[in-house]
């Protein structure tokens, strides 16, 4: 059984979550119209449930360097709300109807101590269009190395989408390694989601099952491609990084279609979240 700690909860994915086995769940949302599309997913699951057995924890504020502070907040319900203006790019693809509001903050330090207190987060997950390096890099990193496994972070690279710095990635980047987190899918410079697994926990336990994780979502990509046989693999689906049996893969040249990394994305942390996390320990 796990724990889930989810910041930018937009509409909660509450039976994912559940059907994986998590024991506890924690979400930071302050969107007003996703809280309330929220509550009432928690609602449905609860009072339809009865076997239910996670608990649900909803924190309506918004996750930033520093708790108690009020910032200004640009909602849209939709999942594309952020503490940073949206640019160009967001606003032809979602739309104008982005309203502003001032919002509560919570520090990570703080979401993580309040609610799950002593205990470690399994699972990490951090989408808030383009305030992550804010929310991590204000971090310090033997909190993260001692208080999480895998985090899972979307980086955005875009700053057409919202006003970012083009390094933001790198240097969310940069304070995840010196954390001693080891990326799993490593950015390339294209606004996705990313996986950071912690070097303190057992590698020997996790790379066989990642090493397998790849072959099989290989096998998906290539069918012609023999099971557990990497050498045959061509090298853009190989990472840049050197260890071949832990990486998967990596944009090399735009060869790996974005929907490919996030297709491998759901598979290791579904699969992570419901056969490996309970067996795995910070040492």
């Amino acid at each position: 059984m796990s724990n889930v700690l989810h910041v930018g909860a937009a509409s909660g994915e509450i039976y994912y979550y559940d059907d994986l086995g998590v024991a506890k769940l924690v979400y930071a949302e302050p969107d007003i119209a996703c809280l309330e599309t929220l509550n009432n997913s928690i609602s449905d699951y609860t009072s339809g449930n009865i076997s239910q057995s996670m608990e649900i924890v909803v924190i309506p504020k918004a996750c930033s360097s520093q708790s108690d502070q009020s910032l200004q907040f640009y909602a849209n319900g939709g999942g594309q709300s952020s503490l940073i203006q949206p640019g160009a790019r967001t606003i032809e693809i979602v739309g104008d109807k982005f309203i502003e509001y001032q919002v509560l903050t919570i520090s990570l330090l703080d979401l993580k101590q309040s609610t799950f207190n002593h205990s470690v987060i399994d699972y990490l997950c951090i989408d808030t269009q383009g305030f992550e390096r804010e929310i991590l890099c204000s971090t310090p990193i033997d909190f993260l190395a001692n208080h999480f496994k895998v985090i899972d972070v979307e980086l955005m690279t875009d700053t057409l989408q919202y006003s970012v710095s083009k390094d933001n990635w790198k240097h969310v980047l940069l304070h995840l390694l010196k954390a001693g987190f080891e990326p799993i899918i490593h950015p390339q410079g294209i606004t996705e989601s990313y996986l950071f697994y912690n070097s303190k926990c057992d590698f020997k336990y996790i790379k066989p099952h990642i090493k397998l994780l790849r072959d099989k979502f290989s096998r998906n990509v290539l069918p012609n491609t023999p099971p557990n046989d990497l050498k045959t693999l061509p090298p853009f689906l190989l990472t840049s990084l050197g260890d071949r049996h832990f990486l998967p893969f990596s944009h090399i040249g735009g060869s790996i279609h974005p929907q490919h990394l996030q297709e491998f994305r759901e598979l290791f942390v579904s699969y992570y979240l419901k056969h490996l996390c309970s067996a795995i320990t910070i040492s």
